[in-house]
């Protein structure tokens, strides 16, 4: 066999495939929505400037949301983390391979960039996901540390992205056995599926659990790109934001002098006195506790939690959404308040 000549075909034994197209237009509609609501009041809080330095701004994102610095700090935590993050990374850009060969005909899903990137490389990142989200859910269930939020929302996510990543290992699977795919050595979660399965099911059945299990795992991904912004999981799109629009400058440079003698009041009195950048920063918390955990008042014992203040504050935007965004200044001169 020629591995310049492989390959496989692109929707093999699925019919009706233009309804994948058809249900995407709600699905982005709903996500589009979830995020809109978000952005909205985002724009309520005051002015501030952090669009600046460019070069200084991308240089965070990479090091914070790309390479996961920050996140790397916790070993076990920071290690699962990772896994989930690039082994996503990776399993978005198979994705968008399959969309350019088969929607724009591009023809790029052949030979060893098909053997190497498409089959292996996407197969054992997607195996690191499994990995982490068992890691994540050992943690969640059965180490139970403190600082953790626990939410039934937290645990099916957990579930739901588990059997997306099942789901989609099935089908590869099953289609091996059913081909008799003669590269399927080069996709090793995939072949050990069809490994298991071909002694135990005729071609027939093959097809039948493919199709079937191909329309299932397209909708559990279409209900998790629609679902995620409206739970944690918008910490994909708002903590690379928070990341990107953070202080330069240091957070003690930005304090103003207090001038005790004026009857003025100190501090933030009500959520339209925060930033927008404090607004988003409120949706950006993904209640990992972190602050919690070094914050010195609570490790001695107080009951001082600076993340569940982030939540309740969050919590109360969106409660006051109606009032924030009734109050909010319609001005030309304080419209653009955060770009949209």
């Amino acid at each position: 066999m020629n591995p310049a000549e492989a390959t496989r075909e692109i929707g093999w034994n699925i019919s009706a495939i233009w309804l994948m197209y058809v249900l995407l237009a709600p699905t982005l509609v709903v996500a589009g929505y979830g995020l809109w609501r978000h952005i909205r009041l985002w724009r309520c809080g005051q002015p501030a400037l952090r669009f600046d330095r460019p070069a200084a701004r991308l240089g965070m994102l990479v090091r914070h949301a790309l390479l996961q610095m920050r996140t790397a700090r916790q070993a076990f935590a920071g290690g699962f983390h990772l896994m989930v993050f690039a082994g996503f990374i990776v399993l978005m850009i198979a994705t968008t391979v399959v969309m350019l060969d088969f929607d724009l005909h591009t023809n790029i899903m052949k030979g060893r960039f098909y053997l190497v990137f498409q089959s292996l490389i996407a197969d054992l990142f997607g195996g690191l996901v499994m990995v982490g989200l068992v890691m994540a859910a050992g943690r969640r269930w059965i180490g139970r540390p403190k600082q953790l939020v626990y939410t039934k929302e937290a645990s099916w996510l957990l579930a739901l992205i588990f059997v997306i990543v099942v789901t989609g290992f099935l089908v590869e699977g099953w289609r091996i056995a059913a081909t008799n795919d003669p590269w399927a050595a080069w996709s090793p979660i995939g072949n050990a599926v069809a490994s298991l399965s071909a002694p135990l099911m005729s071609e027939s059945i093959l097809r039948t659990a493919h199709a079937g299990g191909w329309w299932l795992h397209l909708l559990l991904v279409y209900g998790f790109i629609a679902w995620a912004p409206f739970t944690k999981l918008r910490h994909i799109v708002t903590a690379p934001l928070s990341i990107y629009t953070g202080n330069l400058d240091g957070y003690g440079r930005g304090l103003k002098e207090i001038d005790f003698e004026s009857e003025a009041p100190l501090g933030v009195a009500s959520l339209e006195q925060f930033s927008w950048k404090d607004l988003l920063d409120l949706d950006a918390c993904t209640e990992c506790g972190r602050c919690t955990a070094v914050c010195p008042a609570n490790t001695v014992g107080k009951s001082l939690s600076p993340r569940d203040i982030i939540l309740d504050l969050r919590s109360q935007m969106h409660a006051k959404a109606d009032e924030l965004l009734a109050t909010r200044g319609t001005t030309p001169e304080e419209e653009p308040r955060i770009p949209v």
